[in-house]
C-alpha cells in the first residue's frame, strides 16, 4: 500500500471534494426552501394573500336583475356578441353591452378590487343597470 494515498475508492468512483459536497448541500437547502415556501403560500400567489374586500351584493327585493361575481384572474371569457360602449361605473370604467337585433338582455361589466362583476337584466336598460351598479354596497 502506498502511504501517500489515504483515500479509498468505492465501486470505481473518485473521492468527492469538499467543494462538490458544499454544492450539493446548497442545492438541497434551496430545494427544501422551495418545498416549505410552496406549502405555506397559496397557489395564486400574492394576490390571494391580500386582504379580502367584501363583494358587492344586490339590494333585497330585486328580482329582475342578476349579479355574477368571480375572481378577475378567471375573467378570460370572450365578451358576448353585443354592441358595447364604455361607461363610468363605481369610480372605474366598465362595458355596457346592448343587445344586437332586438335581443332581450342588457349587461354591464366592470372589475373592482380583483373581482369581476357582471350585472344582467331582461327588463332594464344599460342606464338603469349603471345607476344600480353605482348604488351597490
Amino acid at each position: 500500500m502506498s502511504a501517500t494515498s489515504p483515500v479509498v475508492e468505492l465501486e470505481g468512483q473518485a473521492a468527492s471534494s469538499a467543494a462538490h459536497e458544499r454544492r450539493w448541500a446548497v442545492l438541497l437547502a434551496f430545494a427544501l426552501c422551495l418545498a416549505v415556501g410552496g406549502a405555506l403560500v397559496p397557489r395564486d400567489g400574492p394576490a390571494a394573500t391580500a386582504p379580502r374586500v367584501p363583494e358587492l351584493t344586490l339590494p333585497s327585493g330585486l328580482t329582475d336583475v342578476v349579479l355574477f361575481t368571480f375572481p378577475d384572474r378567471l375573467a378570460n371569457e370572450a365578451p358576448p356578441p353585443f354592441l358595447t360602449t364604455v361607461v363610468h361605473v363605481r369610480s372605474t370604467e366598465g362595458l355596457a353591452y346592448v343587445p344586437v337585433h332586438g335581443g332581450d338582455i342588457s349587461m354591464l361589466t366592470w372589475t373592482e378590487h380583483g373581482t369581476a362583476y357582471w350585472l344582467l337584466s331582461k327588463s332594464r336598460d344599460v342606464f338603469d343597470l349603471a345607476r344600480l351598479a353605482n348604488s351597490l354596497r
